[in-house]
């Protein structure tokens, strides 16, 4: 009989490969022998899966127990993470944000047995108090993780960094439906008390699902019946992994490879597609949105950014280059944001982050948006038939789709905008509709630097004239077309990824210690320089170096 590092192996690449029952069977086995968190946590992947939620909150709950008498750190946090990721799952929310949370503080070097009081935030009717709105400001990433997190290292610094953010994601998701529910719904009351519960040695048996439906007598209603099936007959062909394939087909093609980066004041984003007609092309910039048209490649020719906080419409620039679109918004109020785009949009946004142009978003994640909006079985999305034609089935899943992801019908959408149609900028202020407020200064404060500035830069089309000596007269520096190659396409973290990437080992110790040391004022490559050497904080002219606590 094969090893149980054999099995569990086995089991792990079925799970990943969508055979849930084989990988089931096989890390079972495989525990038999030790309860390895590692094998727990996949298996209650797999669980969750086949909508097996007891079992799957039990193998979360042995793993973080596991790893709690293990000191694990790393992996205490994964498992509060799948314990968290279930509790959403079975519309516990409140629940699932208090383990989400537990992941974070475990991330950010709290000690794991504190009594933090996270799970007794609640009011007088025992619903939960805690709102999405608190923990965003909250998320501030830590001291040094920008550059740490792209270049990988150094050990045990980029993982913590990366489970936060997933923690961090759950949190919002949870919250955000949590707002949802009316008021003493089950969903809002906390049942944990826990940190690290020890589970029974019996698990929990597998549960019957709920499958079928029979009209109500008298007034045509569906009505949910039980019907006992059998474990392996539901998920030897999961209806919703099916309809998960079929999304990742179609949004693939027509998603746009991206990237951005951001200062405190701006949120600079490159749309990398080609053929974009310059004369034609067109903005229409909300507070919180942007569409962009016509865009080659898309599905209607058009993209909907959809923003995690507010911008400044008016201020709005892009310029149109013959590989890509550049594209840089003002923030309303300065700050780093944890994230580009608001919660599950990379579900329907066709907006790739990085080199390669796939699904945005998680099967996990995928299927909590569609089932938080009702749609308990595959059959209740009522989808037309994907092989007579895949953009009618896309069009109408992504339809029920936007239903839960506040303002994505962009187009459609009364928020007051601001179209710019030129290459680099022209900003034209909409009539304000009755009853709404607009998002920015009024017509009159706006008008007068509008028109001096339309008039100032007519000369260079569309950028300011500045003075010169030069006999050709001013130039225009944004209509610079330099060759646009795929070179381009990174931002400054893809480059220093690659730079360590590439490095040896003397390089990396070089880079890494200059950089920690200097708080990330200082960058060396020489480990003959750097082993010797005691790096200072320089912050550039004009800036003081203060410690975050003093921020």
């Amino acid at each position: 009989m094969p090893s149980s590092a054999v099995l569990a192996d086995e089991g792990v690449k079925a799970v990943q490969a969508g055979r849930y029952d084989e990988g089931i069977a096989k890390l079972s086995d495989a525990l038999k022998e030790r309860p390895a968190p590692l094998w727990l946590l996949e298996r209650s992947k797999a669980y969750l899966r086949t909508n097996d939620f007891d079992l799957a909150l039990y193998d979360a709950e042995k793993a973080l127990r596991v790893a709690f008498d293990r000191a694990n750190r790393d992996l205490m946090a994964e498992a509060q993470i799948r314990r968290a990721v279930t509790l959403f799952r079975m519309g516990q929310y409140a629940d699932a944000d208090i383990c989400a949370s537990w992941a974070i503080k475990l991330t950010e070097g709290a000690k794991a047995s504190e009594d933090d009081g996270q799970q007794k935030k609640v009011d007088e009717n025992g619903n939960y108090t805690v709102r999405a709105s608190e923990i965003i400001d909250a998320n501030k990433p830590a001291k040094g993780d920008g550059l740490a997190a792209a270049m990988g290292g150094p050990a045990g610094r980029s993982k913590p960094i990366s489970i936060r953010n997933q923690a961090f994601s759950w949190r919002l998701q949870s919250l955000t439906q949590l707002d949802q529910l009316p008021a003493d719904h089950a969903g809002r009351k906390v049942t944990i008390s826990i940190k690290y519960p020890t589970p029974s040695e019996n698990p929990p048996t597998k549960k019957t699902q709920q499958k079928s439906t029979a009209k109500a007598a008298g007034n045509g209603t569906d009505k949910r019946t039980e019907e006992t099936i059998s474990h392996d007959e539901t998920s030897q062909a999961d209806p919703w992994e099916k309809i998960w394939k079929q999304y990742k087909v179609v949004y693939g093609k027509n998603a746009i490879r991206s990237n951005f980066y951001q200062t405190d004041t701006t949120l600079n984003i490159d749309f990398f597609v080609k053929n974009v007609p310059k004369d034609d092309f067109k903005i229409h910039a909300r507070p919180e949105s942007v569409t962009l048209f016509p865009v080659p490649g898309t599905l209607e020719a058009t993209l909907d950014l959809l923003l995690f906080a507010k911008v400044k419409p008016l201020e709005t620039k892009h310029t149109v280059k013959s590989m890509k679109i550049e594209l840089v918004l003002q923030k309303e109020t300065p700050g780093k944001w944890p994230t580009m785009r608001k919660e599950n949009a990379e579900i329907i946004d066709h907006i790739a982050l990085g080199t390669t142009a796939g699904a945005g978003a998680a099967f996990n994640q995928f299927h909590a948006l569609v089932t938080s909006l009702g749609y308990r079985e595959a059959e209740d999305l009522q989808l037309p038939d994907f092989g007579k034609d895949q953009n009618e089935w896309y069009r109408a899943l992504l339809g029920k789709l936007r239903a839960g992801v506040n303002g994505t019908n962009s187009q459609g959408s009364s928020d007051a905008g601001v179209q710019a149609t030129s290459s680099t900028q022209a900003a034209t202020l909409p009539e304000q509709p009755k009853g709404e407020a607009m998002d920015v200064d009024s017509p009159a404060d706006k008008a007068a630097p509008l028109a001096k500035q339309t008039n100032a830069t007519k000369a260079t089309g569309g950028v300011p004239a500045y003075p010169t000596s030069s006999k050709k007269g001013p130039k225009n520096w944004d209509n610079l077309d330099v060759d646009d190659d795929e070179k381009e396409e990174g931002d400054v973290n893809s480059f220093f990824q690659k730079l360590y990437k590439n490095a040896n080992e003397d390089t990396k110790r070089a880079m890494m210690k200059s950089y920690v040391e200097s708080n990330g004022t200082s960058l060396s490559t020489s480990w003959s320089e750097a082993k010797e050497k005691e790096y200072k904080t320089l912050p550039p002219d004009g800036a003081e170096a203060k410690k975050w606590d003093e921020q």
